[in-house]
């Protein structure tokens, strides 16, 4: 039955994606976007700041969506300052996370997530001289779970500095994506297909290659 309800919260978040996606390309075509984009343009500081500050709260407090207002931020203000909001955001969200677990435990866990995430991060066994590796693996490739995971880190007891590290690493394979989206929603509608494949083949090749080593960052 868990596995069911489950199954439809991945559907229903993919379907809400999907025509979220179509409605922002849909939206950036608009008049009035134009607007937007000058005013942010202009006070670029602010809306700088107010990304990071939106990232980082989504991290300590994982319903806010902070990412996706990140990435739609690329036509606003190009996709190499959406990106460093996300990043340091992210960055400083996760860190907060990972002091809070630290000091409450699992019973923080259990706050902010469902019963079968805090399971799945019961179940996971970081080897001690692993543990920057591990955090970069399951930043990146455990689905749902990874957004448990600054909070587990502290509530494992990592080492602050791999965690660091590790998490800090993560999000360089994000860069392409920031970037494929800056493609996609180019203003003078142009689109890179060879530069924007090479960028997917290649976080997908490695992607795959970390996926098939995960095994040897865990006890």
């Amino acid at each position: 039955m868990n596995e069911v309800k489950a199954n439809y919260k991945v559907l229903a978040l993919g379907v809400i994606v999907v025509a979220s996606f179509l409605g922002y390309l849909w939206m950036v075509r608009q008049d009035f976007f134009g607007g937007l984009v000058l005013w942010a343009q202009e006070n670029l500081l602010l809306y700088f700041a107010v990304l990071v500050l939106i990232k980082m709260i989504g991290i300590v407090w994982p319903p806010l969506p902070g990412g996706l207002l990140a990435l739609g931020s690329v036509p606003v203000i190009g996709w190499t300052y959406a990106f460093a909001a996300d990043a340091i955001g992210g960055i400083i969200g996760a860190s907060v996370a990972y002091f809070l677990g630290k000091k409450y435990g699992r019973k923080i866990l259990r706050k902010f997530f469902d019963e079968t995430t805090v399971e799945r991060v019961d179940k996971v066994k970081i080897a001690k001289n692993h543990e920057l590796e591990a955090i970069f693996i399951l930043r990146l490739f455990t689905g749902s779970i990874s957004e448990a995971i600054s909070y587990g880190a502290g509530v494992l007891k990592v080492k602050y500095r791999s965690f660091l590290l590790g998490t800090s690493v993560a999000y360089i394979f994000f860069i392409p994506v920031f970037y494929i989206m800056g493609n996609i929603l180019r203003p003078d509608g142009s689109f890179d297909w060879r530069f924007t494949l090479l960028n997917g083949s290649a976080v997908l090749a490695m992607g795959f290659l970390f996926y098939k080593l995960r095994g040897r960052y865990f006890e």
